[in-house]
């Protein structure tokens, strides 16, 4: 019985994290992105800035948009300022001149709802979400909008860079993480639909939109409603964003707690998707890329308490050191990020541990009923 639950709990690690990446890279193996040139007139667009208390960045991140590489007639700049206390509603009104419009959202509800709210202000024929600490490349929004020329495309998602200006480790952590959340996004792309967006950089048709539950996280929730409606979301990955990483692998813990909270209550709440024998591909896609993937941390709970019982059987007591060492190693990058925390041996596995310890936390608030609204922006914005 010990031995089932070991290996059972292996495999699921196993599969979520590396035999599933490679079935994506055998079934996409020759496929590419259909690049889509520039359409003859460019539609109305409106951008949409989520922002909580981001004095330190919104100035820069407005700038940024209005130098972005699109006709000035043709975007929409609006910021949705959701219960910010310090001047961040007092940057974005400055810029009134200059065509940005401010929302403010007096009471604090959550990203989600001031996105529901800014979008009943739109006029654009496409939206596009993003954060006040994403910087977008100046060619990211004609890049983002280009892939819409196909109908049957309702989403897309843009690719975010994170920089690590002062390598730390948590950072460095997160960097390796992303790409290779990136790489399965891309593959997912090519064979069918990529499962959700990031809240950095993503766009959808207007008439698409449909406003969330306030504790529903929406950058995830929304392309799956926009397949459900039968258009596919597809990866772009020449519409770039980049964001400052950083913080501390706790940061990155906390982080992580929010958004398996948000994202299984939100998928409970679009379970259909679920099924196999009604969408497919897709919904093999879901299940082992996110559900499987959200209950790893149990798996690694079963591996490791199964293990511990079976540490004088040859040869599990070999396997059980090599797990004391790895949670060893993830130990040490936590409690020491600035001597070891940016070596890759230690920050690799520091990351992997605070992650799904995070995940774990995550699932536990979602079964005692906890849910949430408001997110708080961390360190490294």
């Amino acid at each position: 019985m010990l031995v089932t639950v070991f290996w059972g709990a292996v495999l699921w690690v196993l599969y979520a994290y590396l035999l599933y990446p490679l079935i994506l890279l055998l079934m996409s193996a020759g496929k590419r992105t259909v690049r889509h040139g520039a359409p003859e007139t460019w539609p109305q667009v409106s951008l949409v800035i989520a922002a909580h208390n981001e004095e330190a960045v919104l100035g820069e991140k407005l700038e940024n948009s209005l130098a972005l590489d699109y006709p000035p007639d043709l975007i929409q700049i609006i910021v949705a300022s959701d219960g910010s206390t310090d001047t961040t509603d007092v940057i974005a009104a400055s810029y009134a001149d200059r065509g940005v419009v401010l929302h403010q959202v007096k009471e604090r509800g959550g990203k989600t709802q001031a996105q529901n709210e800014a979008v009943r202000l739109a006029r654009g024929e496409f939206i596009v979400f993003s954060d006040a600490n994403s910087m977008y490349d100046v060619q990211a929004l004609k890049r983002i909008i280009e892939p819409f020329a196909d109908p049957t495309i309702g989403c897309v998602c843009g690719e975010l860079r994170y920089v690590n200006p002062d390598g730390g480790a948590a950072g460095k952590g997160e960097g390796v993480y992303w790409r290779y959340e990136q790489f399965l996004k891309r593959r997912e792309s090519v064979l069918s639909s990529t499962l959700g967006a990031n809240g950095a950089i993503y766009a959808l048709r207007r008439d698409l939109f449909a406003e969330l539950d306030a504790d529903i996280i929406s950058d995830f929730i929304m392309p799956i409603r926009v397949w459900r409606r039968g258009f596919r979301v597809v990866y772009e990955p020449d519409a770039i964003a980049e964001e400052r990483s950083g913080g501390t692998f706790a940061d990155e813990f906390h982080r992580r707690t929010r958004i398996i909270a948000r994202s299984l209550r939100g998928l409970w709440s679009e379970r259909g998707v679920l099924n196999p024998l009604v969408h497919g591909w897709f919904a093999v896609q879901m299940i082992s890329h996110k559900l499987m993937r959200w209950m790893v941390p149990l798996a690694m709970i079963a591996a490791f308490v199964s293990n511990a019982l079976l540490w004088d059987v040859a040869p599990y007591g070999l396997f059980f050191s090599v797990q004391i060492v790895l949670y060893g190693l993830a130990f040490l990058g936590n409690l020491l990020p600035a001597q070891l925390g940016r070596i890759f041996l230690f920050y690799v596995p520091a990351h992997f541990v605070a992650i799904n310890a995070g995940a774990l936390l995550g699932l536990l608030r979602v079964l005692s009923g906890r849910s949430y609204r408001i997110w708080q922006p961390t360190s490294r914005s």
